[in-house]
């Protein structure tokens, strides 16, 4: 535990903004799945759903190369799937899913921002 500690102070402020920004993202992604989509889901979908998003922030978060690649594309695709959904909640008039896909898109499309900075791509 005292290496994650040391580890997180030696990191640059752009780096831990992208990496908190990507758990807001995920935290809001599975408040949206598991409160109105993994009802209609089977397991196996809900699991990988988990082990997706776990890894992802695991491996970010220990400061992985590939994971800061990997993760700019799942954010290019979380991006602009939430903003549609925003888009449609909004339309239908509903809006506490629109606030809340909105909200996930905003937090992925900042850890996307920070991601895609030269100094955490340099760190």
């Amino acid at each position: 535990m005292l290496a994650i500690r040391q580890k997180w102070d030696s990191m640059p402020p752009i780096v831990k903004k992208a990496i908190i920004c990507l758990l807001v993202g995920w935290a809001a992604h599975y408040i949206f799945y598991f409160g109105f989509i993994a009802e209609d889901q089977s397991e196996r979908v809900t699991y990988l759903q988990l082990g997706v998003g776990i890894g992802i922030c695991y491996c970010v978060a220990t400061i992985r190369k590939w994971a800061r690649r990997m993760c700019i594309f799942f954010n290019i695709v979380m991006v602009p799937m939430y903003f549609l959904f925003a888009i449609a909640f909004a339309q239908g008039g509903k809006i506490g899913l629109f606030a809340l896909t909105a909200f996930t898109a905003v937090a992925f499309a900042f850890s996307l921002y920070f991601l895609l900075k030269k100094e955490t791509a340099l760190f």
